[in-house]
């Protein structure tokens, strides 16, 4: 069986992604933050014996060191590399973001993406694919978004990076953007809005398998209807 690596499973499109990987036949291999959370998954999912789950900081590197050797020992080499896992932060104008607040935005989503994928580099099969989670704040000026949209075009970034220079091993490299997504991120995003009126969580992890399946060149993907 195919061997999966994601990092926040616990819940919205991380959960979505091990749920259909799992029921697909792969090997899952995933974290969360809290105790608590990973016990839920692993409760709710019924401890499937190809689930393996450990609590994981992304953003602090002994942790995220800990967690790609959990994920070596359970799984062997990987397939599929998915960095999920990341936070909001505030919506602000620069001048008023808290300080505390941009670094720890900083640290998980962007240092988290370097730690795992660094760790993980050694395990990945030739062939394999490594997608990273970004977002349209990435791409484009988005006011008031702060830290969360330097973080992701940071992704963006370290995407095309490691592209190039992962194409010699034939390993995939992808920034993907799921787009409005009905998750507990975009609900405090825009508190306003109806969620019901935003694609499921599961329809991105089936964009996600027809993603490793067709392989396309651009680095760069957005989500499609």
């Amino acid at each position: 069986m195919p061997n999966l690596v994601i990092t926040g499973g616990t819940r919205g499109i991380g959960r979505a992604v091990v749920e259909l990987f799992l029921k697909e036949g792969w090997n899952v291999c995933t974290c969360g933050r809290t105790e608590e959370g990973v016990k839920r998954l692993k409760e709710e999912l019924k401890g499937p014996k190809n689930l393996y789950v450990k609590v994981c900081d992304v953003g602090d590197k002994n942790s995220a060191k800990a967690f790609v050797e959990f994920c070596k020992e359970k799984l062997g080499e990987f397939d599929l590399l998915i960095n999920n896992a990341s936070i909001l932060g505030e919506r602000l104008p620069i001048e008023e973001y808290p300080e505390e607040v941009w670094e720890e935005v900083i640290r998980v989503n962007l240092n988290g993406v370097f730690y795992i994928t660094k760790y993980a580099l050694p395990y990945m099969k030739s062939g394999g694919v490594i997608i990273n989670l970004s977002s349209g704040a990435g791409k484009r000026p988005a006011p008031y978004w702060g830290a969360y949209a330097v973080s992701k075009f940071g992704v963006e970034g370290f995407s095309l990076l490691l592209a190039e220079e992962l194409k010699p091993k034939g390993i995939k490299v992808y920034a993907f953007n799921p787009g409005a997504t009905r998750t507990q991120m975009r609900a405090k995003a825009y508190p306003q809005e109806d969620p019901l009126t935003l694609k499921p969580p599961e329809k991105v992890a089936e964009f996600i398998m027809r993603l490793i399946k067709d392989r396309p060149e651009k680095v760069s993907v957005d989500y499609e209807l």
